[in-house]
């Protein structure tokens, strides 16, 4: 079992969001699903009559440059800047902040990596816990907190 403490900062948060956007299956891919729901449903739903390309592809355009600018101020909105508590084991993590705590599972977990010297434990959900460098008091305790929860998350995944 390893907990840390730490606090994180909105510009961490920032660069992981940004990073998660611009990955190959990243959460570009939802701005764009949400701008054609948006242009569905404003040109085929709400203005009945013959389908109009030009209308729906300029809807589908808007819709999403809409996206890319609202949907990343969402994580700064719900963003905690209050101390976090993460305890990792075998069956998963426990994070608490403040008087809000949770849990999850290794099965929960997308994936472990390591980003501007954090690590970044992805959810399912997309959402994330980025573990600042900061939250350890030397590279060693970094390191085998990265490689335990790697390895209970590979034993339950696998």
């Amino acid at each position: 079992m390893y907990t840390v403490n730490y606090a994180s900062r909105r510009s961490e948060i920032w660069r992981w969001y940004w990073r998660a956007w611009k990955r190959p299956a990243g959460l570009w891919r939802f701005h764009v699903m949400f701008g054609l729901l948006f242009a569905f449903f404003f040109t085929v739903l709400l203005a009945p009559g013959a389908f109009r390309l030009g209308y729906f592809l300029m809807v589908a355009v808007i819709g999403t440059l809409a996206c890319v600018v609202f949907l990343p101020l969402w994580p700064q909105l719900r963003f905690k800047p209050a101390l976090r508590t993460l305890t990792i084991n075998a069956e998963g993590l426990v994070t608490a902040v403040g008087s809000v705590s949770g849990s999850r599972s290794w099965k929960d977990i997308r994936s472990i990596e390591e980003f501007d010297g954090a690590i970044v434990i992805t959810g399912n959900n997309k959402n994330a816990f980025v573990v600042p460098e900061r939250a350890f008091q030397n590279t060693s305790e970094r390191e085998q907190f990265f490689e335990a929860a790697r390895q209970w998350h590979s034993a339950t995944v696998a």
